[in-house]
């Protein structure tokens, strides 16, 4: 297996500038390769799940029956998995406390179930349904499906769903379970430098998240400065408070960000820039066919070969190794033709197996299935009998035979949503964000969220893969 894993990282190589691959050691190639085929291996070992939950509404009343239906999937194709044939569902109050439960028999990925909201006492507020197998917390807890719904007071009329009120936590008491999240300053500013790290002398691209003392995004713009209070670079939020700018650390200088809202001014610090490092940067937007990715260090950095891959729903898609050299940049491109949809991680490691740089990218694919619904008539009148035609075709036009679920409510009363099992199954699973939308999969709101993905960049538990740390495995079932 070793030898057919060389064999194949120097058939890639071949396909990649002489840069890249000249004067590559044996012991070297072996020793990246065998992290390449750990990582292989363990996502052909250890398949993943990831869980969806249809809901009949998006927001509910005390005494409200909450019904749901259930899909279990593989995280590498989205198909129904049969590994695991029981589903853990729970509900838990505004606290964090666990308040019902349900263990339901999971058959060809699906299942269904509900919650009664009349436990006494039982309160408006906002309550979290979490689900999830036994197998998937063996990937820990991150992975578990978890949507918050909001429980409104019983209307005082019957039948008056205009009426939509909650009461404050602190009304009830619960018991606090749940971690209480600490009051921040008026203006807040996080960097994040592209692959983790900002090194000296080598430009970087940085994004940022602007917030207000309660955690939601703003707009602001401001500059960056360096001792002398010169201006350097500047920088202006583009979507839900976040953007990006360039910049280049210089030796031992303390740059300082500087922004104006309402009238007062705030200065924040910039990350301190390593000595020695790698900057990783990738272009995920300029080309739908392929994405370029430039690997560069700095004089105080030794030369080295670097392995990178591409991983995405739970599989290895791509890697090579990098013989960096020189202080240029070290540009190529990666084809992506063949990526499936939805979010993938470029991993930089060097040869001991320790990430030193890591990026997210959003592969968007042309939706494979389109569903149409036909209406018996265009205009109802109260209690009158509604026919709906549903059609499931391919992207040829053909018909496909596809289980579906419909919840049917009140438009007009409705809660808007910000989740659906595309955006759910291809992002939410894979980043834990609240503030994302269904939106982001369009094609135009890509460009103006790329900067999420320098936000949530993060790395996978590297010794596992490795197979250098051991835990205890969750049965299936």
């Amino acid at each position: 297996m070793m030898n057919r894993a060389i064999l194949v990282l120097l058939f890639l190589l071949s396909a990649l500038p002489f840069s890249l691959q000249a004067q590559m050691p044996d012991s070297i190639v072996r020793k990246l390769s065998g992290y390449i085929e750990a990582v292989q291996n363990f996502g052909e070992m250890l398949p993943q799940e990831k869980v969806y939950l249809h809901f009949d509404n998006t927001s509910y009343y005390q005494g409200d029956p909450v019904w749901f239906q259930c899909y279990v999937v593989t995280s590498e194709l989205n198909r129904p998995s049969d590994l695991s044939k029981t589903l853990y569902v729970e509900l838990l109050n505004p606290g964090g406390e666990v308040i019902a439960k349900r263990v339901l028999p999971v058959r060809n990925g699906r299942c269904h179930g509900s919650f009664e909201l009349t436990q006494l006492p039982f309160y408006s507020g906002f309550y979290e349904v979490r689900a999830y197998t036994k197998y998937m917390l063996n990937f820990g807890e991150e992975v578990i499906f978890s949507r918050v719904l909001p429980v409104f007071d019983k209307p005082r009329a019957a039948g008056d769903f205009k009426e939509k009120n909650i009461q404050r936590y602190a009304v009830y008491k619960y018991p606090q379970v749940r971690k209480k999240t600490a009051k921040e300053k008026k203006v807040n500013l996080k960097f994040f430098p592209e692959g983790g790290n900002s090194v000296e002398g080598i430009p970087s691209r940085i994004a940022f998240e602007a917030t207000d003392a309660y955690g939601n995004p703003i707009a602001l713009s401001g500059t960056v400065i360096n001792r002398e209070k010169k201006e350097i670079a500047s920088f202006a939020t583009v979507h839900e408070g976040r953007g990006t700018f360039v910049y280049t650390p210089t030796n031992g200088e303390n740059h300082k960000a500087e922004v104006e809202l309402n009238g007062k001014k705030y200065r924040f610090d910039l990350p301190e820039a390593r000595l020695q490092g790698y900057v990783l940067q990738v272009d995920n937007l300029s080309s739908e066919d392929s994405i370029a990715v430039s690997v560069q260090k700095n004089p105080h950095t030794p030369e080295s070969v670097l392995g990178l891959a591409v991983l995405g729903h739970g599989k290895l898609l791509n890697y090579c190794l990098l013989n960096i050299r020189k202080n240029t940049p070290v540009s190529f491109k990666l084809d992506k033709t063949e990526w499936k949809a939805g979010v993938a991680q470029i991993v930089l490691f060097d040869t001991a197996g320790q990430i030193i740089a890591d990026r997210l990218i959003f592969m968007r694919k042309p939706e494979p299935l389109t569903i149409s619904v036909r209406k018996n008539k265009e205009d109802y009148q109260p209690f009158d009998r509604v026919l709906l035609d549903f059609s499931v075709r391919d992207t040829a036009g053909k018909p496909v035979s596809a289980p579906i679920s419909v919840s049917v409510r009140d438009g007009w009363e409705e809660v808007e949503s910000r989740h659906s099992m595309l955006a759910d199954l291809l992002l939410m699973s894979e980043i834990k964000a609240t503030f994302i939308v269904r939106s982001i999969i369009s094609k135009r709101m890509i460009k103006s969220t790329e900067q999420l993905w320098i936000i949530c960049c993060w790395c996978r538990d590297g010794g596992v893969m490795h197979g250098n740390t051991s835990r205890g495995w969750n049965r299936l079932n």
